[in-house]
């Protein structure tokens, strides 16, 4: 266990259930975390896992982990909170992966929901949701900026599918996609200014 100085609330992202329907997990609260410690002596690594937490929090590794033969439980909880930087809700917040349903107006969601809605579906082995995920969180203007880039991401994917790829309406659904979500954005800066 590692005692928290306050309680702190992380959030699981945002998923589609098999309704298809989004779903917002309830907050996790936690005033404690609940740690195993794990000491990897072949790969030169000690790291934890903090139950409720989908990753495990790398502490020491090569040059660092032979720094520290016996490596303590106070010495582990000393290095997480420096890693933490004094912010342990944001830090574990961040180790939940992004989903496409946490940003439902980014560029790359409306596309992905444009592409889906006429049976072009995302796969396990596509790149699809990573581009998606990446134009969300790089932003639309980004995306304005880089039409070249996620045209050629569209264009491969097309080819790996045997989808014929037409650049001029590749770029005229991407535009869409943009145009959709700065329109949303400038509604919501609306309705909250």
């Amino acid at each position: 266990m590692i005692n928290l100085k306050e309680p702190i609330t992380i959030q699981p992202p945002n998923y589609k259930d098999e309704n298809n329907k989004i779903v917002s997990p309830n907050p996790i609260e936690l005033d404690v975390l609940d740690v195993i410690y794990i000491d990897n002596p072949t790969d030169r690594q000690y790291y934890i896992v903090i139950k409720h937490i989908p990753n495990h929090t790398l502490l020491f590794e090569k040059e660092e982990y032979d720094q520290y033969p016996n490596i303590t439980k106070e010495q582990a909880q000393e290095r997480f909170f420096e890693i933490t930087k004094g912010d342990v809700q944001h830090f574990l917040q961040n180790t939940f992966p992004r989903t496409l349903e946490d940003d439902p107006y980014g560029p790359g969601t409306i596309l992905a929901s444009m592409f889906s809605a006429i049976g072009i579906k995302s796969t396990p082995t596509c790149s699809c949701r990573r581009h998606a995920l990446e134009m969300n969180k790089n932003g639309i203007e980004w995306c304005e900026n880089n039409l070249d880039t996620i045209c050629g991401w569209l264009k491969q994917e097309c080819e790996k599918r045997k989808i014929p790829y037409v650049d001029t309406v590749a770029r005229m659904v991407v535009n869409r996609a943009i145009n959709k979500a700065k329109k949303y954005k400038d509604e919501l800066q609306n309705e909250e200014g």
